[in-house]
């Protein structure tokens, strides 16, 4: 355990089989310029040697919190972590990411400066760029619309107040809404802040606990289907309400049609079918933000495919994801 009862910053890793890389996960945060520093690791069950390498960091370092606890997904670690955590603010790395130097103490500074209690940066890619999620940050302009939520609902780019997420009981929404749990921090939060430098780098081009192959993922994105459908319980009784309610059931749409590609790459026509009949009982054309929105992530003519063409039939579902992916 962490020598000190309070900290400035504790980041949070959850770990899951990432021997391969976490060595260098946790040397970027011990190399940080920002000093008062706990470092959390949140063993979730592995089976590889990452808990090892835990320990011996554990031994060598007096600002490392070791949490050792069965499988259990990255959001109830991500959970655990906070509970064990000693920091004034909450910060998160995937531990097959890394940050570079300067990350904590450049956001932490803006963050003091302005009052925040939640604050960003943005993200760039290792070992390459990829133009498809380019889009995942966009700077805070004081307006929570469809286009901010949209941008930054991932949070590990981040630094909250720990006050904050306690307030809002970050827990229940991990615990119910897994991904999505991030959220209501973006609604909820008080004064934000964000910093367009390229301060944390995301792994690309191998199978991590947060992406992969759609290969064998039908379940998975079934859930994602589930989850979606739920997300206007975040905003019932607030004023986003009404302001969000058609973004929310976009999201809701944007996972059906995921649904249907995953489908078509695992030869699942069940899972096809169900997606396609509730896209068409949702009406999904006549929501406002569906074809905005994908044209703006996707362009037009991809837009025009998953729209229009994808739902047509499984055979043709088939053919697109085969050829695509």
């Amino acid at each position: 355990m962490s020598a000190k009862n309070q900290y400035d910053i504790s980041v949070i890793v959850p770990v899951y089989n990432a021997e391969r890389f976490l060595q260098e996960c946790i040397d970027s945060l011990l190399h940080q310029t920002k000093d008062d520093i706990e470092i959390v690791l949140v063993n979730d069950g592995s089976t590889d040697n990452s808990k090892k390498i835990i320990e011996e960091n554990c031994e060598r370092h007096d600002n490392i919190t070791f949490v050792d606890q069965e499988n259990k997904g990255v959001c109830i670690a991500r959970n655990a972590g906070i509970e064990a955590a000693k920091g004034e603010y909450i910060g998160w790395l995937d531990a097959d990411d890394f940050l570079k130097p300067t990350a904590l103490e450049e956001l932490y500074d803006l963050m003091k400066q302005n009052n925040a209690d939640y604050g960003y940066y943005n993200v760039c890619f290792y070992p390459e760029a990829v133009k498809t999620k380019k889009a995942w940050f966009k700077e805070y302009k004081g307006k929570r619309d469809w286009n901010f939520i949209e941008r930054n609902s991932q949070c590990t780019n981040t630094l909250t107040k720990k006050s904050l997420l306690k307030k809002i009981n970050i827990a229940y929404w991990f615990s119910n809404f897994y991904e999505y749990g991030w959220i209501p921090v973006l609604l909820f939060a008080e004064n934000i802040v964000s910093l367009d430098k390229e301060l944390y780098v995301y792994r690309v081009g191998h199978e991590s606990a947060s992406g992969g192959s759609y290969i064998g993922k039908v379940p998975k994105f079934r859930r994602h289907v589930e989850l979606t459908r739920r997300l206007p319980e975040m905003i019932q009784g607030t004023k986003y309400e009404k302001e969000l309610k058609t973004y929310f059931e976009y999201r809701y749409i944007y996972t059906l049609i995921l649904l249907m590609i995953v489908a078509g790459v695992n030869n699942d026509k069940k899972a096809y079918s169900d997606a396609r009949s509730e896209l068409f009982r949702v009406d999904y054309l006549k929501n406002e933000n569906t074809k905005m929105i994908l044209d703006n992530n996707h362009g037009k003519l991809k837009s025009f495919v998953l729209r229009r063409i994808l739902p047509l039939n499984f055979y043709v579902a088939e053919v697109i994801t085969k050829a695509v992916l």
